[in-house]
């Protein structure tokens, strides 16, 4: 239904229109809000459905948390408001939601705190998908030779995934050695791709 709108404005003012939403309408348009460049709007949009009484759902925080990591090291403090709803709600945290997690806290500023949601996941027997493992990798990056263990104990996982045949992964994986201080081993990586013709 929103899809019809012309613009986001128009498809919140339709939202609106509506009596009362349910959860569905709820993340349509908070997603919609967080993926065409409204990040605050999600964010208040995500308050009113609170004040309403509807509980969100693990598609409503991966929404707002796509909308916060959007806004960057600004909106941490929301971020980790809602990392404590999660919490609160007792929600299955599935590998989807980790991911946005990871990549909330890292592009708000918070590598650290990346890196131990993902021990968190690991801890709960989830198993990492290629996108949560280049997010990971890129919160590594950021934190330079410090983290170059940590780093290498996810390129371990990545083999053992069978991962190391994507090349976003692996740009990531290369970018991870060099930043953290051993630009011999990006150079071995990007030789082996391209021998493998990857």
């Amino acid at each position: 239904m929103f899809a019809k709108c012309g613009d986001i404005n128009e498809a919140i003012e339709v939202f609106h229109s509506i009596q009362q939403p349910n959860l569905i309408l709820w993340n349509c348009i908070i997603g919609l809000c967080a993926k065409y460049g409204e990040p605050n709007k999600s964010i208040e949009l995500y308050d009113q459905m609170i004040t309403n009484n509807t509980t969100p759902d693990e598609i409503t925080y991966t929404n707002i948390l796509t909308a916060i990591f959007n806004l960057g090291p600004s909106a941490l403090e929301k971020g980790k408001q809602i990392h404590q709803q999660i919490r609160q709600y007792k929600l299955d945290l599935n590998v989807i939601l980790f991911s946005a997690l990871i990549q909330m806290y890292n592009k708000c500023g918070e590598p650290n705190k990346s890196i131990e949601v993902y021990d968190q996941m690991i801890a709960n027997n989830i198993t990492p998908d290629e996108h949560t493992t280049t997010n990971i990798l890129t919160a590594i990056s950021s934190l330079g030779p410090k983290a170059l263990e940590k780093g290498k104990q996810i390129h371990q996982q990545i083999t053992q995934h069978k991962f190391d045949s994507n090349v976003i992964l692996l740009n990531s994986l290369i970018q991870m050695y060099n930043k953290c201080g051993l630009p011999s081993k990006a150079v071995e990586l990007y030789d082996q791709m391209i021998a493998n013709n990857i």
